[in-house]
């Protein structure tokens, strides 16, 4: 069985409220790749395990020398203090190997004699879903996929957020807060637990005072500089430009990210200019699905001739990061992204 975060809680509640708590799943899979939600889960289960008098929790890290026998072993053995183990195992990436597979699948077809395994991986890519332990798990027990929020997303997941915490919060203001912890799930959690302190409950915020309260955590990637600068967003692009730059990110790294976007965003236009439906041309340059819409928004605000300096400015950027030409690298690559976001174009300003 697939559960969402909140339909585990749900789950959850509803089998602790009889008398005597229904008992966990035998296994669960618990999957992502943002520490905040994955704990929470965690935590919930381990609330729920104590209530039905699994007191006994044994944490495990898949790491040269661990033994899946001894995890086996373990869970044969009935414990004298408890009704039964919660037992953890966290596999620091989601494949176990051949030994590990074929050690979940024989737990998954274990009886529980009152123990719950909970197995702990980043998030799965569709092979591995499908693959011969996690189905078993999934089919067993419960598979529990935790998600980043998209940036769009993001205020509306900040808003459930302050409704657990009491508060309220007007539209500017969860906008705001969404910007400054983009990235940073955990600090936006951090920041709505400290206004709770600040604010009474039923409070609802303004714009202005989240300001005033909240830090700036965000924490940003090159692959959401690209998203940003096709989507045309200006604004977001430079921001996270200055993130990358203030967190010590590589300028040569920001350049293959952004010389990559250009590429395929110049194969793109070329195909469109030889008679292509703008989604056949964006298909044939190798583009996956999940961004079909960035490069055909990004086609809309390029002809064939920004496309070309286009591709010229990202040689020249590339000469600069490389020091093959003179210039500022970051400001070289400011201009690139403005470019690639749509701005007019100005190959002088990369030698300014």
């Amino acid at each position: 069985m697939k559960l969402k975060p909140e339909q585990l809680r749900e789950q959850l509640q509803a089998a602790q409220a009889g008398t005597p708590p229904k008992a966990l799943a035998p296994v669960y899979l618990v999957t992502g790749d943002e520490p905040l939600l994955v704990n929470e889960i965690l935590d919930a289960l381990r609330a729920a395990a104590i209530r039905c008098g699994c007191e006994e929790r044994e944490s495990h890290v898949v790491e040269r020398g661990f033994s899946w026998e001894s995890v086996a072993a373990s869970l044969v053995n009935l414990s004298l203090f408890s009704a039964g183990k919660l037992v953890e195992i966290r596999l620091p990436k989601p494949t176990p190997g051949d030994e590990g597979s074929r050690q979940i699948r024989q737990l998954a077809g274990r009886p529980a004699d009152g123990n719950t395994v909970v197995i702990i991986t980043p998030a799965l890519t569709r092979k591995i879903a499908e693959s011969a332990w996690a189905t078993a798990l999934a089919t067993a027990g419960v598979w529990v996929e935790t998600r980043v929020p998209a940036l769009a997303e993001l205020p509306r997941w900040i808003e459930r957020r302050f409704r657990t915490a009491g508060l309220r919060c007007e539209a500017d203001g969860l906008q705001l807060l969404a910007a400054r912890v983009e990235g940073n799930l955990l600090a936006g959690q951090q920041e709505i637990d400290k206004l709770a302190l600040l604010h009474k409950a039923g409070t609802e915020l303004t714009a202005a005072e989240i300001r005033v309260a909240v830090a700036d955590g965000a924490r940003f990637d090159v692959f959401q500089l690209g998203d940003a600068a096709l989507s045309g967003d200006v604004a977001r692009a430079v921001r996270v430009l200055e993130g990358l730059r203030e967190e010590g990110t590589a300028a040569p790294l920001v350049l293959w990210s952004l010389v990559r976007e250009v590429l395929v965003l110049v194969d793109a236009g070329v195909r469109a200019s030889r008679g292509k439906s703008p989604l056949q041309a964006v298909q044939g340059a190798g583009v996956w699905k999940s961004r079909t819409d960035l490069y055909l928004q990004a086609l809309r605000h390029h002809k064939p001739g920004t496309l070309r300096r286009l591709l010229r400015m990202a040689g020249c950027a590339d000469q600069i990061v490389k020091g093959a030409r003179p210039g500022e690298s970051w400001n070289a690559l400011r201009e690139l992204t403005l470019a690639l976001a749509g701005r007019p174009l100005r190959e002088a300003e990369l030698v300014s």
